[in-house]
């Protein structure tokens, strides 16, 4: 069978689906990824060289990794993911029923009608093993669809991190997309039609954690993750943007997905940045993945 592999967090794809199914339990560290894709990837081929908050419209083509998500019911939540690869590689079923899910790629409005993009049935959801539900460390997924994807200019893999070097990202700016909410306020803002990308800053880790605490939160920002945002707020990812990647530029141009859409307060709220999966402490998992 011919899978396509993509990229997800499990918290969302746990209470998406329902959540009694869930099983408890300047950079230059760039990747090929040969073991992930069979074309370059994260090299855009048009538009310029997420839940996003102080965003504005992306190009069309702009991220032709970015994968939108629903249930069959139009009227349900839709979310975002990247494309890792498409693989003739079969990991085994899953816990989640992926039945009512559509995945959407070369999506960009999600109102017009476009003659690039094309839907696809998943075939099965692989949770990171020591994923705990309701929970946000080791928040990370991945989706395998029955079908292989047709690569093109608006069809590509993202690009993957090394395992080491992720240090490397304090104080650089990175790029969050998606379709998500544009205020957390929903009588001040609403779902993005458009896809929407946002520029934020990655912030040190204690940077990150004195500002929670300082507005006295008690949240747990483990190392396995990435803070990204303003001290002022403003910009931010939101509702609906889960899934979605936080990308960096690399030495060579490629866009590399150093985070994933996690978890946060509110969103855009000064010294409550957003919170990312970071992607580089799960390379060997999602590697083992493709392998098998």
């Amino acid at each position: 069978m011919e899978i396509a592999l993509l990229l997800v967090i499990s918290t969302f794809v746990a209470g998406f689906w329902a959540m009694n199914n869930c099983k408890c339990g300047s950079p230059h560290f760039f990747t090929n990824q040969p073991l992930v894709a069979d074309v370059p990837c994260g090299r855009r081929k048009l538009g310029r060289a997420a839940k996003v908050v102080g965003g504005e419209n992306a190009t069309e083509g702009e991220f032709p990794w970015l994968v939108s998500l629903t249930r069959r019911d139009p009227s349900r939540a839709r979310f975002v993911f990247a494309i890792l690869a498409h693989s003739h590689h079969h990991t085994g079923s899953s816990p989640i029923p992926t039945n009512q899910i559509r995945v959407t790629v070369a999506q960009h409005d999600l109102v017009l009608p476009s003659p690039y993009k094309y839907e696809r049935s998943v075939h099965s959801a692989i949770l990171h093993p020591e994923y705990i539900c309701n929970k946000v460390k080791n928040d990370l997924a991945i989706l395998e669809l029955e079908k292989e994807l047709e690569w093109s200019d608006r069809v590509l893999p993202a690009c993957l991190p090394e395992t080491t070097g992720g240090k490397q990202l304090d104080d650089v700016l990175a790029t969050v997309a998606g379709w998500g909410w544009t205020n957390e306020n929903n009588q001040l803002g609403g779902r993005a039609d458009t896809l929407q990308k946002a520029t934020v800053n990655i912030l040190k880790m204690e940077t990150c954690r004195a500002w929670y605490k300082s507005q006295g939160k008690k949240t747990k920002i483990h190392d396995t993750q990435i803070c990204a945002g303003y001290e002022q707020g403003g910009i931010d990812s939101c509702w609906a943007d889960s899934g979605g990647p936080l990308m960096v530029t690399t030495n060579s141009g490629e866009q590399m997905v150093v985070g994933v859409v996690s978890t946060g307060i509110g969103c855009a709220r000064p010294l409550l940045p957003g919170l990312y999966t970071r992607v580089s402490d799960f390379i060997p998992w999602i590697e083992s993945v493709v392998k098998k």
